[in-house]
């Protein structure tokens, strides 16, 4: 089984080279995987969509992120999402609204390490 780390890579991936149905695909395998997880596997899948579809849209005002995101920024944006993931004031639809925006910006930092350290990697 492929891990969410994984699925998110390729979820980013697709979604900055405008591949769209790969990105749907991956959205698909998550669902599947969260459906147990209630109210709060349903925030998570909203925030991808949400992503998904300001991307089609070319949303410009919409929160964006890529792979070539500047590190500073991706540290600062996953210690944002991260407080908001935790916070018990937030329903559990919103806690994981902000889990995937985390993750995404967690693997969007990996993903930029790694290209830097080897730029042929990703």
């Amino acid at each position: 089984m492929v891990r969410r780390e994984e699925l998110l890579l390729n979820f980013l991936t697709a979604l900055s080279s405008s591949r769209y149905a790969d990105a749907e695909r991956v959205i698909g395998l998550l669902e599947r995987r969260l459906r147990s997880r209630g109210e709060w596997g349903q925030g998570y899948l909203m925030a991808l969509r949400g992503l998904l579809s300001a991307r089609k849209a070319n949303d410009r005002h919409a929160f964006r992120i890529d792979l070539n995101e500047d590190p500073k920024v991706l540290r600062e944006l996953r210690r944002e999402f991260g407080s908001h993931a935790r916070a018990k004031c937030h329903a559990d639809f919103d806690r994981g609204y902000f889990t995937a925006l985390r993750e995404l910006v967690s693997v969007a930092l990996k993903a930029r390490q790694a290209q830097a350290q080897n730029p042929r990697t990703v």
